[in-house]
């Protein structure tokens, strides 16, 4: 196979509101030109050595680093070292993603600035290589589209350092114990954060920040949380692993899994054969 035949683009777009672009690169003898993008671009350099110069300065990233360019940087880029490159770069729209920064730091926020370029943390690359896995799935969910945004605006709100921890207050307001009701009676459904901001008549970036402030979790943290305290139940009285993920909003079982797995360590179909022994 020549070189040239080895340089492959494939983008993917999970769902039209998702506000996020994936693309994953092999590059052998190919070279970007310098160009800018409009939107928030943040990779992970997978195989070999990525070179590339961004605001005058030249940078070489390794496998596990990360780049960074914020909209309007120039840059370029080409594959170093005599070896194939790879890397997973992901587009985010700041029209969607900058509010949900603010949501994590718990201010109103439209625009920013990070002035990281290229780094490592180990944490934001697993959420971007998860979210680019996984980004099939996400076209079926605009809930599970804002949930994995929302993860990487708490990743810049910490690199900002602006991020604020979730609160929690034991006096809560009328309108948001109505959103948890609605979340209860509705856990089925795929559920959106516009149709729970609907509910309440605030907007969902304030309804967000005040969830979270009062209740510890976003919007879209409890309603995960509450599936899947649904699945144990379920579970516990016998409901096949394999039958439940619809049941309570998950589309298929594997969505169900990586969800059940992150909280718990263990899949559903694991967790059944233990506690029902």
């Amino acid at each position: 196979m020549s070189l040239s035949s080895a340089n492959s683009f494939h983008f993917q777009n999970p769902g039209s509101s998702s506000g996020i672009t994936v693309l994953n690169a092999v590059m052998a003898d190919f070279s970007y030109g310098k160009h800018a993008h409009e939107e928030l671009a943040i990779g992970v350099t997978t195989a070999g050595v990525q070179e590339f110069s961004c605001k005058g300065r030249y940078f070489s990233s390794l496998p596990g680093d990360i780049i960074l360019f914020n909209p309007e940087d120039v840059h370029n880029g080409s594959p170093g070292g005599g070896d194939v490159l790879k890397y997973t770069m992901l587009y985010f729209d700041p029209g969607k993603l900058y509010p949900l920064v603010g949501c994590a730091s718990n201010e109103l926020m439209t625009k920013c600035r990070i002035p990281q370029t290229h780094f490592r943390d180990a944490a934001l690359r697993s959420t971007l290589l998860g979210l680019s896995r996984h980004a099939g799935q996400l076209a079926n969910s605009p809930l599970e589209q804002e949930h994995e945004l929302y993860a990487v605006a708490v990743h810049i709100a910490k690199m900002l350092g602006r991020f604020h921890p979730d609160g929690w207050t034991n006096k809560k307001d009328a309108l948001l114990l109505r959103v948890r009701d609605y979340i209860h009676a509705n856990i089925e459904a795929d559920i959106s954060i516009d149709e729970l901001s609907h509910v309440t008549t605030m907007s969902k970036y304030h309804l967000i920040r005040l969830f979270r402030s009062q209740f510890g979790l976003t919007p879209h943290q409890y309603i995960l949380n509450h599936r899947i305290n649904k699945v144990r139940e379920a579970l516990k009285n016998g409901v096949s692993a394999t039958s439940v993920a619809h049941e309570f909003g998950f589309f298929d079982s594997s969505h169900l899994n990586r969800h059940f797995k992150r909280a718990y360590g263990i899949t559903p179909k694991q967790y059944q054969l233990q506690v029902q022994r």
